[in-house]
This record gives C-alpha cells, sequence and structure tokens, in this order.
C-alpha cells in the first residue's frame, strides 16, 4: 500500500473526483481531501495498492500537472 499526497489542488475538489482521476492510474483504495488550514487550497492523501515503481511513475506522471483548472505536486509519503 502506498500513500500518494497532492497538494495544490482547486476548491471544488472532492473525494470522488480525485479517485475518479487517479484510478485510470491503478487501484485506489481510499482518499482523504483535507481543508483545515486554507479551503481554497486543501491537500489529499491518496492510498494505492500499486508497487514502488507504479507509485513513482504515478508521481513523475501527475506532478506540475494541471488538474481542474490547479498545478498539482505530488509526493510520495512513507510508510
Amino acid at each position: 500500500m502506498k500513500r500518494i499526497l497532492l497538494t495544490g489542488l482547486g476548491p471544488a475538489t472532492t473525494e470522488a473526483s480525485v479517485r475518479s482521476w487517479l484510478a485510470g492510474y491503478g487501484s485506489v483504495v481510499g482518499v482523504d481531501v483535507v481543508r483545515e488550514g486554507s479551503a481554497a487550497t486543501p491537500v489529499a492523501v491518496v492510498q494505492m495498492n500499486i508497487s514502488d515503481g507504479e507509485a513513482f511513475f504515478i508521481i513523475s506522471r501527475i506532478s506540475n500537472y494541471w488538474h481542474d483548472g490547479a498545478l498539482v505536486s505530488a509526493r510520495l509519503l512513507p510508510h
């Protein structure tokens, strides 16, 4: 199980929209969108059932990527 942190998301981001977006890259187990601190710029923690190689591939594909009008960054969280 890998956890990916997404930052730079737009204010309209929902768990369903993140799940739908990343489902094309692999099995999404869970999504938590955190709005505490700034509701206008939420962050998301995505749990995916993927390998290390798949995680690094996904991060390289979605970092500095425009999604729903916002420039998203992604990082692999330590276990």
